[in-house]
C-alpha cells in the first residue's frame, strides 16, 4: 500500500465512532424526510379526494337579505335617499 493509503486507514480508525455517528445521523434524518415526504403526499390526496366527494353546502344568504331589508338608517348605504 502506498502511504496516503496506509495514513487514510489510521486516519478512519482514529475517527471511525465520530464517522460512523455521522452516518448513522444522516441515515435517520434521510427517513425521517422520506416518511414526511409520503405523509404530504397521502395527506394531499385524501383531501383532494374528500373535496371531490363531499357534496357543496349551498350559500346561505338569508343573513345578508335580513340585512339589506331592515336597513332603514343607511348603515350598509351610506347616502340617505329622503
Amino acid at each position: 500500500m502506498s502511504q496516503e493509503k496506509v495514513n487514510a486507514r489510521k486516519e478512519y480508525k482514529k475517527n471511525r465512532k465520530q464517522i460512523l455517528a455521522k452516518e448513522k445521523r444522516q441515515k435517520q434524518a434521510s427517513k425521517a424526510i422520506a416518511y414526511l415526504c409520503g405523509l404530504v403526499i397521502v395527506v394531499g390526496l385524501g383531501f383532494s379526494v374528500y373535496k371531490k366527494a363531499a357534496p357543496e353546502k349551498p350559500q346561505d344568504n338569508s343573513t345578508f337579505y335580513n340585512l339589506i331589508q331592515t336597513d332603514r338608517y343607511g348603515f350598509l348605504d351610506p347616502v340617505i335617499s329622503e
